[in-house]
């Protein structure tokens, strides 16, 4: 006598490949958040510096360098971070509530 078939449940294949994007979002937050420290270090790091040489002209141009590029850093990654919230939102109303 012949094997049955195994019956899959409705929507399965569709539920992994949408844990699996989830999963690839978290992956990317964490990476984003670690931008994030480092825009807040390279503005420390220039903040110091114009503190700690107030006189000297090129620590000085440094030090607001590095300040603008650590804010530019924590703004790209602030709308990194939005964009990558929604598409999780959207994942998670997909999944409905009984993966949430």
């Amino acid at each position: 006598m012949p094997k049955k078939p195994s019956k899959k449940k409705v929507g399965t294949t569709e539920e992994q490949t949408l844990l699996l994007k989830e999963q690839v979002l978290l992956s990317k937050e964490r990476t984003i958040l670690s931008f994030m420290r480092t825009g807040l270090a390279a503005i420390g790091a220039g903040v110091v510096l114009i503190s700690v040489f107030p006189g000297n002209h090129t620590t000085w141009v440094m030090g607001v360098a590095l300040i603008l590029i650590g804010m530019v850093e924590l703004f790209e990654s602030y709308r990194r971070m939005s964009h990558y919230k929604r598409e999780m939102e959207k994942i998670k109303s997909r999944l409905g509530k009984e993966w949430v």
